[in-house]
């Protein structure tokens, strides 16, 4: 119980330092101690998720704040510069970021993107998270889209160990 409790903690922090993954503790924890691999996995994945929504939902609430709106409306003096051949280039609507922007707008496919980087990690879920909070996503479906996929990454993890033979 205490194993589980402690996943959900890890989850939790790894959520906001990303320099706290909670992977190496699950295989940690299931190779010290008798706890099952999908109660790890899950528990993981729930405090992990609880802090993305919470991430989500402070970034929805910090854009929509009359202080940060004034700050982003300000007019900034000059001109900018020309962007350069690599930044023409890597700017152009052709470009993998202009199409990754694009889709994550869309809130069916936004959902489709966010499962991917919660299962694969790429494109980083907290990335991922602070972005989406901008969007029309309702956060019912963030909260269930990141916790599915976050279960099917940490529950894999947690179950390498035994597949090991530890």
């Amino acid at each position: 119980m205490i194993a589980v409790l402690a996943a959900t903690a890890v989850g939790l922090l790894s959520a906001f330092l990303p320099f706290t993954p909670a992977e190496p503790y699950l295989m940690a924890a299931v190779a010290t101690t008798g706890t099952p691999p999908v109660a790890l996995g899950v528990a993981a994945a729930a405090g992990q998720t609880t802090g993305k929504l919470l991430i989500f939902l402070g970034t929805r609430g910090a854009i929509r704040s009359p202080w940060l709106r004034r700050r982003l409306t300000r007019h900034t003096p000059g001109t900018p510069r020309p962007p350069g051949r690599w930044g023409t280039m890597l700017a152009g609507p052709k470009a993998a970021g202009a199409r990754l922007v694009e889709v994550m707008e869309r809130p069916r496919q936004a959902t489709g993107m966010l499962l991917v980087s919660a299962v694969t990690g790429f494109p980083p879920l907290l990335a991922t998270s602070v972005y989406l909070g901008r969007t029309p996503l309702r956060p019912v479906a963030f909260a269930a889209t990141c916790l599915l996929g976050r279960t099917i990454r940490f529950v894999a993890i947690a179950l390498m160990p035994r597949l090991a033979g530890y």
